[in-house]
Parts: C-alpha cells; structure tokens; sequence
C-alpha cells in the first residue's frame, strides 16, 4: 500500500511540475481559443452589416484584416478589439447596432485568429491593435474621430493603443466592455487549483496602470454574475482610473449577455453627452 501511495504521489508531483512548465512556456494552449478559419463577411452582410475588408500589416509584417464600415457626416469610428476567443465574425453584431445608426465601425483581427498567420502572445497582440489605429491614420482619421471600445481580453488592447497613441490628443472616448485590472488576478478568482500564478503567466496584460493614464473618456461595463472575469475586477479597474469615467454593472447578466440586454444603448447615450 505505501508503495502505491509513493507512485501515486510521484506521479502527482511530476504532473503537476509538466503542467507549469507546459503553461509558462506554452500559455497558448491555455489562455486563448481562437476560431482559425477566415472570418466570413457574406454572412455579416446576410445580416445587414454591409462592411468591406481591408488588408494591412503589423508592424513586425504580419499581414492583417479588418472589417469596415464608413461613418456617416459628423459621425465618429468606433475601433472593436474582440476577446481571446472565437475570430472576428463571431462580434460583428455588437458592433451593427451602431452602424445603423451612423457610426463607422472598425473590426481588426489578431494573428493566431481568423486565418491570420502568427503565434498569439500580448506583445504580439498589443502591435496589432496599434496597427489598426494607425490604419485609420492612413485613411485621415484623428484621435478625436475615434472610439477605442474593447471586450474581455480586448480591453486591454483598447487600453494600450489609448496609452500608446494618445500623446498628440486624446482619442475620443474608451469603452470597456467586462474589463479586467490585470489577467493573472482574473485566473487566481476563476482558478481553484492552488498554482504559482504570478510566476507562471508571463503575459499579464495589466490595465491598472494604463487606466491610470488615460486621458480620454472612459466607460466599463461590468456583468454581475460574470463567471469569467469577476465584476470586482472591473471596478478595481473603474477606481484607478482618471476622470471623466462611468461604470454601469448590469444585474443578471454574464461575461457574454450584455448586448442581450441592448446595452449598446447605454452606450450609445453615453457617447452623446460625452
């Protein structure tokens, strides 16, 4: 019987070690779950949302794609950096409500995610949302014409081109759709098994200190019941940062039940008086 419970034990203790060395060196495998098929933008259009593709590069050379709409007279760009899931055409219908109604509507993909060459890390991600920005530069758009507004993971790509870009002139606002502080707080509320968390991820995508730059408006939306990224993280997030700020937590709702309950509306009202 010891016998058994020294092999069990060992076996126990080797397993565990293979799984912080495959986690460390392979974060990959565990903190991402990209849709890799080529995102495809008849469907969107089935659906009503009439954008076009247009191909640009990161700035290692990774050729990128987004979706576009064109804003109307006098209406703004609202930039939409998705999650660490699926790709692109999973979202386009959070961003549909605002392109009926005019604004232009921007959504990049990542490498790693929708048939984009390149593995997923923060620095690679980071680059390509800035590719994105500076897209729109390109196409004669200033900060003041554009909205930062990311997702879950995307936040903090919305968060870090705002903070690289925002030297000249703010952007025009940053919303932050169930945002985080940083990702290893994220893994320590979700993860029961006990872990030396802050030793193994090496991608922290911390937001607290980009929050705390700011300069442009900023709205989060947190979910009460998010089982994902707990809501507290949001307003840890929501307190490090510079005003003019708003958070709105929606009862009832989930990490992915917000546009359920329109709240693009809240949104949308909030850009007017913003």
């Amino acid at each position: 019987m010891m016998n058994l419970i020294k092999k069990l034990l060992s076996v126990s203790i080797f397993a565990y070690i293979a799984f912080c060395i495959t986690a460390y060196y392979r974060p990959q495998w565990f903190f991402y779950h990209p849709d890799n098929h080529l995102a495809n933008l008849e469907n969107a259009k089935a659906n009503g949302y009439n954008a076009e593709v247009v191909q640009y590069t990161s700035q290692d050379g990774t050729p990128l794609y987004a979706w576009y709409t064109k804003p109307e007279k006098n209406k703004k760009i609202i930039v939409f950096l998705h999650g660490n899931s699926y790709n692109i055409e999973k979202f386009y219908h959070k961003m549909l409500p605002f392109a009926e109604v005019g604004y232009g509507t921007f959504i990049p993909e990542y490498r790693g995610f929708g048939n984009v060459a390149g593995e997923i890390t923060q620095q690679g991600l980071e680059q390509d949302s800035l590719a994105a920005v500076r897209y729109l530069y390109g196409q004669g758009y200033k900060n003041s014409e554009i909205i930062l507004y990311g997702m879950s993971l995307g936040t903090h790509m919305a968060l870090y081109a705002a903070d690289s870009l925002q030297k000249s002139s703010p952007f025009s606002a940053v919303v932050l759709e169930v945002p985080f502080d940083n990702i290893t707080n994220v893994v320590k509320k979700t993860v029961q098994i006990p872990l030396p968390l802050d030793y193994l991820i090496k991608d922290k995508y911390d937001n607290l200190e980009l929050a705390g730059r700011l300069k442009s408006p900023l709205l989060l939306l947190g979910a009460r019941q998010d089982r994902v990224v707990p809501v507290e993280l949001a307003q840890n997030l929501f307190e490090s940062a510079p005003n003019p700020k708003k958070i709105i937590i929606y009862e009832g709702c989930g990490h992915n039940d917000l546009h359920n309950v329109r709240s693009y509306r809240d949104v949308m009202k909030w850009l007017e008086k913003n």
